[in-house]
């Protein structure tokens, strides 16, 4: 089955022989797979992918804009100069996911799972990752500022030299990330003095 835009596709299951066109607007799909298949370069806009594989599959320099991913699986999948702009992931798994030269522009990666992730460097202000497993995440020097973290577990996490002022830490257990060399503003210093029991007058 060839994939087309404005289409709605309902636990089909592609392989490498199928045709894709370059730009995909506003298609559905429900509980398909796509593993290992070669996305590069190619292009969605408005779609939405729900319960879907993406385990193995190659999108690197691929574009998505203003499409959903929901409780989608990348397990092992190239991200590899990908950009994401205004889509939501809620709910998705990235378990050795390639991220290196990502581009993520606004939208909700709220309860993700970036276990491990090494998004180092990258620019994430004002991302949504609100309950997002972020543990052991490598986020040394990424820009998060204005971002919402809020009851992420960021634990054991690295956020050296990271950006966080004004990012929403509201029920973000720190004590346990490495965050010498990051960059807070005075009520987040604040929160996080009173979580290891300093009394701030």
């Amino acid at each position: 089955m060839d994939l087309k835009s404005n289409q709605i596709y309902e636990d089909v299951t592609f392989d490498n022989n199928c045709e894709i066109e370059t730009e995909l607007t506003g298609a559905k799909f429900n509980s398909c797979s796509f593993q290992g298949m070669d996305f590069e370069a190619i292009v969605t806009k408005r779609c939405l992918f729900s319960e879907c594989n993406f385990k193995g599959t190659r999108m690197n320099a691929s574009k998505h804009v203003k499409s959903a991913f929901t409780n989608c699986q990348f397990d092992y999948a190239n991200l590899f100069s990908s950009s994401f702009e205004d889509c939501k992931m809620l709910g998705s798994s990235f378990p050795e996911v390639n991220f290196i030269g990502i581009s993520i522009i606004n939208g909700d990666w709220s309860y993700t799972n970036l276990r491990l992730a090494n998004l180092k460097g990258q620019n994430l202000k004002g991302i949504k990752f609100s309950r997002a497993d972020m543990y052991k995440c490598n986020l040394e020097k990424t820009d998060l500022r204005g971002a919402d973290l809020s009851y992420a577990i960021l634990s054991q996490a690295s956020l050296s030299g990271a950006k966080l002022q004004n990012a929403n830490i509201e029920g973000v257990d720190l004590k346990s990330a490495n965050i010498k060399g990051a960059f807070m503003d005075y009520t987040q210093a604040v929160c996080l003095a009173k979580s290891f029991g300093i009394i701030v007058e």
